[in-house]
Protein backbone atom coordinates (compact mmCIF):
# COMPACT_ATOMS: atom_id res chain seq x y z
CA UNK A 1 0.00 0.00 0.00
CA UNK A 2 1.06 3.40 -0.66
CA UNK A 3 -0.23 4.74 2.46
CA UNK A 4 -1.59 3.61 5.92
CA UNK A 5 -5.40 3.91 4.79
CA UNK A 6 -6.92 2.20 2.29
CA UNK A 7 -10.53 0.68 1.64
CA UNK A 8 -11.15 -3.12 1.98
CA UNK A 9 -12.82 -5.00 -0.59
CA UNK A 10 -14.22 -8.89 0.11
CA UNK A 11 -14.60 -9.93 -3.28
CA UNK A 12 -16.18 -13.23 -1.79
CA UNK A 13 -18.76 -10.90 -0.41
CA UNK A 14 -19.46 -9.91 -4.24
CA UNK A 15 -20.15 -13.52 -5.38
CA UNK A 16 -22.07 -14.54 -2.54
CA UNK A 17 -24.33 -11.07 -3.36
CA UNK A 18 -24.60 -11.58 -6.47
CA UNK A 19 -25.86 -15.69 -6.01
CA UNK A 20 -28.35 -14.61 -3.11
CA UNK A 21 -30.15 -12.18 -4.89
CA UNK A 22 -30.09 -13.96 -8.34
CA UNK A 23 -32.03 -16.91 -6.42
CA UNK A 24 -34.45 -13.95 -5.23
CA UNK A 25 -35.35 -13.10 -8.77
CA UNK A 26 -37.29 -14.41 -11.27
CA UNK A 27 -36.26 -16.95 -13.25
CA UNK A 28 -34.56 -16.25 -16.49
CA UNK A 29 -34.11 -12.79 -15.48
CA UNK A 30 -30.60 -11.50 -16.31
CA UNK A 31 -28.65 -9.67 -13.79
CA UNK A 32 -26.74 -6.41 -14.62
CA UNK A 33 -24.38 -5.30 -11.88
CA UNK A 34 -24.03 -1.30 -11.84
CA UNK A 35 -20.08 -0.54 -11.68
CA UNK A 36 -20.68 2.97 -12.66
CA UNK A 37 -18.65 5.87 -10.53
CA UNK A 38 -15.61 2.64 -9.66
CA UNK A 39 -18.26 0.20 -8.89
CA UNK A 40 -19.30 2.82 -6.10
CA UNK A 41 -16.04 3.17 -5.12
CA UNK A 42 -15.31 -0.51 -4.44
CA UNK A 43 -12.74 -0.52 -7.52
CA UNK A 44 -14.70 -1.47 -11.10
CA UNK A 45 -12.63 -4.04 -12.53
CA UNK A 46 -11.93 -6.39 -9.87
CA UNK A 47 -15.54 -5.51 -8.67
CA UNK A 48 -17.07 -6.75 -12.30
CA UNK A 49 -15.24 -9.88 -12.29
CA UNK A 50 -16.10 -11.11 -9.19
CA UNK A 51 -19.97 -10.03 -10.50
CA UNK A 52 -19.72 -12.07 -13.48
CA UNK A 53 -18.20 -14.96 -11.83
CA UNK A 54 -20.75 -15.21 -9.81
CA UNK A 55 -23.30 -15.07 -12.38
CA UNK A 56 -24.05 -11.60 -13.61
CA UNK A 57 -24.66 -11.41 -17.50
CA UNK A 58 -24.22 -7.66 -18.04
CA UNK A 59 -21.92 -4.84 -16.62
CA UNK A 60 -23.48 -1.15 -16.30
CA UNK A 61 -21.67 2.02 -16.71
CA UNK A 62 -22.54 5.77 -17.46
CA UNK A 63 -18.97 6.92 -18.85
CA UNK A 64 -17.52 5.40 -22.06
CA UNK A 65 -14.10 5.87 -20.81
CA UNK A 66 -15.84 3.40 -17.77
CA UNK A 67 -16.51 1.12 -20.38
CA UNK A 68 -12.92 1.11 -21.94
CA UNK A 69 -11.62 0.67 -18.53
CA UNK A 70 -12.93 -2.76 -17.89
CA UNK A 71 -12.46 -3.38 -21.84
CA UNK A 72 -8.85 -2.78 -21.16
CA UNK A 73 -9.08 -5.10 -18.57
CA UNK A 74 -9.95 -8.03 -20.33
CA UNK A 75 -13.30 -8.41 -19.73
CA UNK A 76 -15.81 -9.35 -22.72
CA UNK A 77 -19.37 -9.17 -20.77
CA UNK A 78 -22.00 -6.91 -22.60
CA UNK A 79 -21.58 -3.44 -21.21
CA UNK A 80 -24.58 -0.93 -20.97
CA UNK A 81 -23.85 2.99 -21.07
CA UNK A 82 -27.16 3.97 -19.30
CA UNK A 83 -26.82 7.46 -20.06
CA UNK A 84 -26.19 8.57 -23.88
CA UNK A 85 -22.76 9.06 -24.80
CA UNK A 86 -21.58 12.42 -26.53
CA UNK A 87 -22.13 12.58 -29.97
CA UNK A 88 -18.18 12.74 -30.35
CA UNK A 89 -17.60 9.56 -28.56
CA UNK A 90 -19.85 7.73 -31.24
CA UNK A 91 -16.84 5.81 -32.77
CA UNK A 92 -15.47 4.76 -29.15
CA UNK A 93 -18.71 2.69 -28.05
CA UNK A 94 -18.45 0.95 -31.73
CA UNK A 95 -14.48 0.08 -31.50
CA UNK A 96 -14.54 -1.05 -27.76
CA UNK A 97 -18.51 -2.46 -28.18
CA UNK A 98 -20.20 -1.40 -25.90
CA UNK A 99 -23.95 -0.79 -25.85
CA UNK A 100 -25.37 2.66 -25.91
CA UNK A 101 -28.55 3.87 -24.43
CA UNK A 102 -30.26 6.64 -26.72
CA UNK A 103 -33.27 8.99 -25.77
CA UNK A 104 -32.10 12.14 -28.05
CA UNK A 105 -32.30 12.58 -31.92
CA UNK A 106 -28.60 13.82 -32.21
CA UNK A 107 -27.85 11.09 -30.10
CA UNK A 108 -29.59 8.21 -32.67
CA UNK A 109 -27.95 9.96 -35.63
CA UNK A 110 -24.55 10.00 -34.16
CA UNK A 111 -24.30 6.34 -33.13
CA UNK A 112 -25.94 5.72 -36.40
CA UNK A 113 -23.29 7.70 -38.59
CA UNK A 114 -20.70 5.64 -36.27
CA UNK A 115 -21.99 2.59 -37.19
CA UNK A 116 -22.38 3.09 -41.00
CA UNK A 117 -18.55 4.32 -40.96
CA UNK A 118 -17.88 0.96 -39.56
CA UNK A 119 -19.81 -0.66 -41.63
CA UNK A 120 -21.35 -2.15 -38.66
CA UNK A 121 -25.18 -2.97 -36.80
CA UNK A 122 -24.82 -1.52 -33.19
CA UNK A 123 -26.98 -2.79 -30.68
CA UNK A 124 -29.43 -0.08 -28.47
CA UNK A 125 -31.13 0.36 -25.45
CA UNK A 126 -34.10 3.01 -25.92
CA UNK A 127 -34.76 5.01 -22.62
CA UNK A 128 -38.37 5.62 -21.96
CA UNK A 129 -39.40 8.49 -19.30
CA UNK A 130 -41.72 7.22 -16.94
CA UNK A 131 -42.06 10.24 -14.28
CA UNK A 132 -38.32 10.28 -13.15
CA UNK A 133 -38.22 13.57 -15.36
CA UNK A 134 -34.77 13.11 -15.58
CA UNK A 135 -33.73 11.24 -19.05
CA UNK A 136 -35.07 9.47 -21.01
CA UNK A 137 -37.86 9.92 -24.06
CA UNK A 138 -41.13 11.73 -22.98
CA UNK A 139 -43.86 9.78 -23.28
CA UNK A 140 -45.40 12.10 -25.66
CA UNK A 141 -42.52 12.10 -27.82
CA UNK A 142 -42.34 8.59 -28.99
CA UNK A 143 -43.17 8.72 -32.46
CA UNK A 144 -40.33 11.23 -32.87
CA UNK A 145 -37.88 9.00 -31.31
CA UNK A 146 -39.19 6.42 -33.47
CA UNK A 147 -38.92 7.87 -36.13
CA UNK A 148 -35.16 8.96 -35.88
CA UNK A 149 -34.74 5.71 -35.16
CA UNK A 150 -35.80 4.32 -38.49
CA UNK A 151 -33.60 6.44 -40.63
CA UNK A 152 -30.55 4.78 -38.82
CA UNK A 153 -31.05 1.45 -40.93
CA UNK A 154 -27.59 0.84 -38.34
CA UNK A 155 -29.28 0.74 -35.29
CA UNK A 156 -30.88 -2.00 -33.58
CA UNK A 157 -33.22 -1.54 -30.66
CA UNK A 158 -32.85 -4.65 -28.70
CA UNK A 159 -34.05 -3.04 -25.66
CA UNK A 160 -36.60 -1.05 -23.91
CA UNK A 161 -36.05 0.35 -20.41
CA UNK A 162 -37.05 3.00 -18.15
CA UNK A 163 -36.20 4.00 -14.14
CA UNK A 164 -37.98 4.32 -10.89
CA UNK A 165 -38.16 7.35 -8.72
CA UNK A 166 -39.56 5.62 -5.45
CA UNK A 167 -38.30 2.46 -5.86
CA UNK A 168 -37.17 2.41 -2.28
CA UNK A 169 -40.02 3.23 -0.74
CA UNK A 170 -42.07 -0.54 -1.25
CA UNK A 171 -45.46 1.05 -0.52
CA UNK A 172 -45.56 3.99 -2.86
CA UNK A 173 -48.27 4.39 -5.35
CA UNK A 174 -45.95 5.70 -7.52
CA UNK A 175 -44.32 2.70 -8.56
CA UNK A 176 -47.48 1.23 -10.00
CA UNK A 177 -48.14 4.45 -12.31
CA UNK A 178 -44.54 3.96 -14.02
CA UNK A 179 -45.38 0.65 -14.08
CA UNK A 180 -48.11 1.02 -16.11
CA UNK A 181 -46.98 4.44 -17.86
CA UNK A 182 -43.80 1.63 -19.43
CA UNK A 183 -46.10 -1.07 -20.32
CA UNK A 184 -48.25 1.68 -22.51
CA UNK A 185 -44.68 2.56 -23.83
CA UNK A 186 -43.95 -0.72 -24.88
CA UNK A 187 -47.27 -1.33 -26.38
CA UNK A 188 -47.23 1.97 -28.47
CA UNK A 189 -43.67 1.18 -29.60
CA UNK A 190 -44.63 -2.37 -30.87
CA UNK A 191 -47.43 -0.23 -32.90
CA UNK A 192 -44.73 1.99 -33.89
CA UNK A 193 -42.72 -1.08 -35.15
CA UNK A 194 -40.32 -1.40 -32.61
CA UNK A 195 -39.98 -4.98 -30.96
CA UNK A 196 -37.15 -4.95 -28.56
CA UNK A 197 -35.18 -8.24 -27.68
CA UNK A 198 -36.13 -7.42 -23.66
CA UNK A 199 -36.85 -4.85 -21.27
CA UNK A 200 -35.59 -4.10 -17.76
CA UNK A 201 -36.53 -1.68 -15.50
CA UNK A 202 -36.00 -2.70 -11.81
CA UNK A 203 -32.92 -1.46 -9.82
CA UNK A 204 -32.00 -2.72 -6.70
CA UNK A 205 -34.94 -2.22 -4.52
CA UNK A 206 -37.35 -3.74 -7.36
CA UNK A 207 -34.81 -6.65 -7.58
CA UNK A 208 -35.53 -7.16 -4.13
CA UNK A 209 -39.19 -6.21 -3.71
CA UNK A 210 -41.27 -6.03 -6.88
CA UNK A 211 -41.08 -9.34 -9.03
CA UNK A 212 -43.49 -7.75 -11.45
CA UNK A 213 -40.63 -5.26 -12.10
CA UNK A 214 -38.12 -7.94 -13.15
CA UNK A 215 -39.01 -7.88 -16.59
CA UNK A 216 -36.20 -9.60 -18.48
CA UNK A 217 -33.07 -7.94 -16.42
CA UNK A 218 -32.59 -6.11 -13.50
CA UNK A 219 -29.81 -3.91 -13.25
CA UNK A 220 -28.55 -4.34 -9.52
CA UNK A 221 -26.35 -1.62 -8.01
CA UNK A 222 -25.72 -0.94 -4.09
CA UNK A 223 -27.23 -4.13 -3.40
CA UNK A 224 -24.30 -6.14 -5.40
CA UNK A 225 -22.34 -4.15 -2.45
CA UNK A 226 -23.92 -5.74 0.47
CA UNK A 227 -25.79 -2.67 1.23
CA UNK A 228 -29.57 -2.02 1.25
CA UNK A 229 -31.54 0.73 -1.18
CA UNK A 230 -33.06 2.31 2.26
CA UNK A 231 -33.87 0.81 5.55
CA UNK A 232 -36.84 -0.52 4.74
CA UNK A 233 -35.72 -3.00 2.52
CA UNK A 234 -32.78 -4.45 5.27
CA UNK A 235 -32.98 -8.75 5.32
CA UNK A 236 -34.78 -9.21 2.51
CA UNK A 237 -32.07 -11.17 0.93
CA UNK A 238 -28.43 -11.90 2.66
CA UNK A 239 -26.34 -9.46 2.05
CA UNK A 240 -23.18 -9.26 3.52
CA UNK A 241 -21.15 -5.65 2.99
CA UNK A 242 -18.16 -5.78 0.98
CA UNK A 243 -16.11 -2.58 2.13
CA UNK A 244 -14.18 -1.50 5.14
CA UNK A 245 -12.81 1.61 5.81
CA UNK A 246 -9.27 0.88 7.80
CA UNK A 247 -5.83 3.21 8.78
CA UNK A 248 -3.31 2.33 10.94
CA UNK A 249 -2.99 4.89 13.93
CA UNK A 250 -0.44 7.72 13.02
CA UNK A 251 0.51 9.43 16.25
CA UNK A 252 -0.82 8.70 20.31
CA UNK A 253 -0.91 11.03 22.34
CA UNK A 254 -1.86 11.84 26.14
CA UNK A 255 -3.79 15.21 26.59
CA UNK A 256 -4.49 17.00 29.51
CA UNK A 257 -8.08 17.94 30.73
CA UNK A 258 -8.57 21.69 29.15
CA UNK A 259 -6.96 21.17 26.02
CA UNK A 260 -8.01 21.32 22.72
CA UNK A 261 -7.91 18.96 19.70
CA UNK A 262 -7.92 20.15 15.98
CA UNK A 263 -8.61 23.34 13.89
CA UNK A 264 -10.61 25.92 15.77
CA UNK A 265 -10.30 24.07 19.05
CA UNK A 266 -13.89 23.08 19.03
CA UNK A 267 -12.88 19.84 21.06
CA UNK A 268 -11.82 20.58 24.67
CA UNK A 269 -11.13 17.51 27.38
CA UNK A 270 -13.18 17.60 30.44
CA UNK A 271 -10.51 15.30 31.18
CA UNK A 272 -7.50 14.08 30.68
CA UNK A 273 -7.61 11.78 27.76
CA UNK A 274 -6.02 9.25 25.40
CA UNK A 275 -6.16 11.39 21.46
CA UNK A 276 -4.85 9.34 18.57
CA UNK A 277 -4.68 11.07 14.97
CA UNK A 278 -5.59 8.92 11.94
CA UNK A 279 -3.59 9.81 8.49
CA UNK A 280 -6.91 10.29 6.21
CA UNK A 281 -9.45 13.18 6.12
CA UNK A 282 -12.01 15.01 3.70
CA UNK A 283 -9.41 14.66 0.85
CA UNK A 284 -9.73 11.04 1.24
CA UNK A 285 -14.08 11.18 1.33
CA UNK A 286 -14.07 11.11 5.41
CA UNK A 287 -16.15 14.30 5.10
CA UNK A 288 -15.76 17.34 7.53
CA UNK A 289 -19.55 16.78 8.21
CA UNK A 290 -17.82 14.20 10.46
CA UNK A 291 -15.85 16.55 12.48
CA UNK A 292 -16.56 15.26 16.04
CA UNK A 293 -19.98 12.81 15.01
CA UNK A 294 -18.46 9.40 13.96
CA UNK A 295 -17.06 6.45 15.91
CA UNK A 296 -14.18 4.27 15.30
CA UNK A 297 -12.92 1.22 16.34
CA UNK A 298 -9.62 0.23 18.04
CA UNK A 299 -8.89 -2.75 20.01
CA UNK A 300 -12.35 -4.34 19.43
CA UNK A 301 -13.76 -1.48 21.20
CA UNK A 302 -15.92 1.96 19.73
CA UNK A 303 -14.02 5.43 20.66
CA UNK A 304 -15.87 9.14 19.09
CA UNK A 305 -13.91 10.80 16.66
CA UNK A 306 -13.49 14.64 18.30
CA UNK A 307 -12.83 18.22 16.88
CA UNK A 308 -12.35 19.12 13.24
CA UNK A 309 -11.57 16.46 10.12
CA UNK A 310 -8.60 17.70 8.75
CA UNK A 311 -7.73 17.43 4.82
CA UNK A 312 -5.63 14.68 5.15
CA UNK A 313 -6.11 13.36 8.96
CA UNK A 314 -9.06 13.70 11.93
CA UNK A 315 -8.47 12.68 15.81
CA UNK A 316 -10.39 10.18 17.78
CA UNK A 317 -10.45 9.98 22.05
CA UNK A 318 -9.99 7.04 23.80
CA UNK A 319 -10.71 8.71 26.92
CA UNK A 320 -8.18 6.42 29.52
CA UNK A 321 -7.23 3.51 26.97
CA UNK A 322 -4.47 3.43 24.98
CA UNK A 323 -3.04 1.57 21.84
CA UNK A 324 -0.01 2.01 19.53
CA UNK A 325 1.48 4.02 17.15
CA UNK A 326 0.86 1.29 13.79
CA UNK A 327 -2.32 -0.53 15.45
CA UNK A 328 -5.15 -0.84 13.11
CA UNK A 329 -8.23 1.39 13.27
CA UNK A 330 -11.89 0.51 11.32
CA UNK A 331 -13.92 3.73 10.18
CA UNK A 332 -16.47 1.01 8.62
CA UNK A 333 -16.54 -2.17 8.81
CA UNK A 334 -16.45 -4.52 12.01
CA UNK A 335 -13.77 -5.61 14.27
CA UNK A 336 -14.18 -8.11 17.08
CA UNK A 337 -17.57 -8.03 17.63
CA UNK A 338 -18.24 -4.57 16.68
CA UNK A 339 -19.45 -2.77 12.99
CA UNK A 340 -19.39 0.51 12.18
CA UNK A 341 -21.37 0.22 8.64
CA UNK A 342 -21.99 2.89 6.07
CA UNK A 343 -25.50 3.41 7.26
CA UNK A 344 -24.65 4.71 10.41
CA UNK A 345 -21.90 6.61 9.05
CA UNK A 346 -25.21 8.15 6.21
CA UNK A 347 -27.38 8.75 9.53
CA UNK A 348 -24.98 11.21 10.99
CA UNK A 349 -24.38 13.15 8.07
CA UNK A 350 -28.00 13.14 6.88
CA UNK A 351 -26.99 11.18 3.74
CA UNK A 352 -27.41 7.80 2.19
CA UNK A 353 -24.74 4.31 1.59
CA UNK A 354 -24.54 5.11 -1.88
CA UNK A 355 -23.06 8.61 -0.99
CA UNK A 356 -20.55 7.46 1.50
CA UNK A 357 -19.01 4.82 -0.05
CA UNK A 358 -18.98 6.59 -3.52
CA UNK A 359 -17.14 9.71 -1.81
CA UNK A 360 -14.00 7.47 -1.20
CA UNK A 361 -11.64 8.92 -3.18
CA UNK A 362 -8.37 7.10 -5.42
CA UNK A 363 -5.83 8.20 -2.67
CA UNK A 364 -6.90 5.64 -0.65
CA UNK A 365 -5.94 2.46 -2.12
CA UNK A 366 -8.05 -0.66 -2.70
CA UNK A 367 -7.21 -3.60 -1.39
CA UNK A 368 -9.05 -6.66 -2.44
CA UNK A 369 -9.78 -9.75 -0.40
CA UNK A 370 -9.95 -12.67 -3.26
CA UNK A 371 -9.77 -16.24 -1.20
CA UNK A 372 -12.05 -17.92 -3.81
Amino acid sequence: MTRPAWVEIDLDAVRANVRAIKDHLTPGTRYLAVVKANAYGHGDVATAQAAIEAGAEWLGVILVDEGIRLRDAGIDAPILLMHEPPPDRADDVIAYRLTPCVFTEPGIAALGDAAERAGTTLAVHLKVDTGLNRLGVPLDRLEEATTALAKEARLEVESVFSHFAFADEPGNPFIDTQLERFAQATDRLAALGVTPAFRHMGNSAAALTRPDAHFDMVRVGIATYGLAPSPALEGIVPLRPVLSLKAKIAMVKRVPAGEGVSYGLRYTLERPGTIISLPLGYADGWVRALSGNASVLVGGKQYPTVGTVCMDSFMADLGDDTCEIGDEAVLIGAQGDRRIGAEEIAERIGTINYEVVTLLTQRLDRVYLNRG
